[in-house]
């Protein structure tokens, strides 16, 4: 996950240079595009930060891992993809107390779940170098997981 949120920063870094103009190759006209993929980077940052830390209780800070194979990479992606999707479904429940910042917490949550929705399908498509008894675990997590393309299903926001 720290890998993850590491990639967020520097693409959050990129985009807010964008938008305020001092990027080399864009114009400071073109950058008020650049201004939802901000947001949206911003809120799925945070639910990095903020939302899984508090849901697994445990603390952000752990540097970045590159040694990590990708089925343990998948596994912990469906495992925080659906942490994001039972906190944005406990906010939509119309039987719990209201807190003033459950929007917000949606939003990060929403974010979050389609970071991980969109990465893991990059994640499990994308490695050739597996070894076919990989391959067939990743294909096994993205089935049970849900993702479209190959259980047909999926959790869709």
């Amino acid at each position: 996950m720290a890998e993850h949120l590491a990639l967020l920063s520097k693409r959050e870094a990129e985009l807010e240079g964008i938008v305020s103009g001092d990027a080399r190759l864009i114009a400071a006209a073109a950058g008020d595009r650049y201004s939802a993929e901000l947001e949206s980077v911003r809120l799925v940052a945070r639910g990095f930060r903020e939302l899984l830390p508090a849901a697994w209780h445990v603390r952000p800070g752990d540097p970045p891992r590159h040694d990590v194979n990708r089925v343990a990479e998948a596994r912990a992606l469906v495992r925080a993809r659906a942490t994001a999707a039972v906190i944005a479904m406990t906010l939509q429940q119309r039987d719990r107390e209201r807190r003033d910042d459950d929007q917000d917490r949606l939003q990060v949550a929403t974010a979050l779940f389609r970071y991980l929705r969109d990465v893991l399908e990059v994640v499990v498509t994308t490695d050739s170098s597996m070894g076919e008894d990989q391959k067939a675990a990743l294909y096994k997590i993205a089935a049970i997981a849900g993702n479209p393309g190959f259980s047909g299903a999926g959790i869709g926001f």
